[in-house]
């Protein structure tokens, strides 16, 4: 709509263009003015034509974008941002009954997307639902999703598959929705990076660990504690102190030269089967349980997630990690991985 205009004006003013050489453009031009009474396209195209001969179609476009809410894909549908909803009787909300995965985008692409379809189809069949849509149509969901938000360069593909409507608020009724949805990718600090973090270690376990589910409860509590004493993130870990995972990332630890990560009882990254195919490469890797004792007498400690990639971790708790900086061979893992992503998914 709003191009057919452009292209119907532009054609409109070469015909005047005695009149504009005696048209002096105004110093101050009032395109933002009073845009909150109008749909932000609406005011654009209104601005746009008042002013249309100031102004060449590449300026107008990067404003449009700037201001262009994201669409969303739900249940079906394609909708605005602000239009996007589920029913209040979806056992997502009623029961947090749900679950997710997150894929960044690289150069624009979903990075390994087929492994978090894989990953987020093997969720959906362990909380006892039925997917009623092939793997396939995901994947060219996430990409629509992505052709219809050109504004973002850069983003986080959230997939949320939900319980769907139930008639009894408990049971699931064989009608899952989908929600496909991109978000900005978050700045990390870093610093993060270069000197290494502080993390905690909270007393919890994943009722169902191979599943990506949105109960994400313990891990607001676990990370609003790690906050509180300085941390970037909690490691839960059992009664019996085997150190398991993060709240949103995995757990790695060099000791004695091996690459050591906890096997049993973790959720399994995409960026973890990743840093394990590469640590193959440069060290001795082994998928073991981790006591608490065994993990502050690592050399080196650090974390791994889809956002975060590879976080040295050099305090735990109270505890200095090592040297109290990020190690060698943390840090040649994050040169490869620096690589790695630059290619092809392991």
């Amino acid at each position: 709509m709003i191009e057919r205009k452009i292209t119907h004006l532009r054609l409109a003013s070469m015909q005047r263009c005695s009149m504009r050489a005696s048209i002096e453009p105004p110093k101050h031009v009032f395109l933002f003015r009073l845009y909150f009474y109008f749909p932000i396209e609406t005011y654009l195209e209104r601005a746009y034509i008042k002013y249309h001969f100031y102004y060449n179609l590449p300026y107008f476009s990067i404003l449009q974008r700037a201001f262009a809410l994201k669409t969303v894909y739900v249940d079906g549908k394609f909708l605005p941002w602000d239009k996007a909803m589920i029913p209040v009787d979806d056992l997502a909300v009623l029961r947090g009954y749900a679950v997710c995965d997150v894929i960044r985008t690289i150069g624009g692409s979903p990075y390994c997307l087929d492994a978090h379809v894989d990953r987020l189809w093997s969720s959906i069949t362990k909380i006892g639902l039925t997917p009623i849509w092939t793997k396939e149509e995901i994947k060219e969901i996430v990409f629509k999703v992505l052709e219809k938000n050109p504004q973002m360069d850069e983003a986080n593909i959230r997939i949320l598959v939900t319980g769907g409507s139930s008639p009894d608020f408990f049971s699931p009724a064989d009608n899952p929705r989908l929600i496909v949805l991109v978000t900005d990718i978050p700045a990390l600090p870093a610093h993060w990076y270069t000197k290494g973090v502080k993390v905690i270690t909270f007393v919890q376990q994943r009722a169902l660990p191979d599943a990506k589910a949105t109960n994400y409860i313990p891990a607001v509590l676990a990370l609003k504690k790690a906050k509180a004493q300085g941390a970037v993130e909690a490691l839960y870990m059992t009664p019996d102190k085997m150190v398991l995972e993060g709240t949103t990332s995995n757990l790695f630890a060099l000791i004695e030269d091996t690459l050591v990560t906890p096997g049993k009882g973790v959720l399994k990254g995409i960026t973890r089967k990743t840093v394990l195919t590469l640590g193959k490469k440069l060290f001795p890797v082994s998928e073991q349980d981790l006591p608490l004792d065994t993990l502050l007498s690592a050399s080196e400690l650090f974390i791994t997630g889809t956002n975060k990639g590879i976080v040295p971790v050099v305090q735990v708790d109270d505890h200095i990690i090592g040297t109290g900086m990020p190690g060698h061979g943390t840090k040649a893992l994050m040169s490869a991985m620096a690589d790695q992503r630059g290619g092809a998914c392991n």
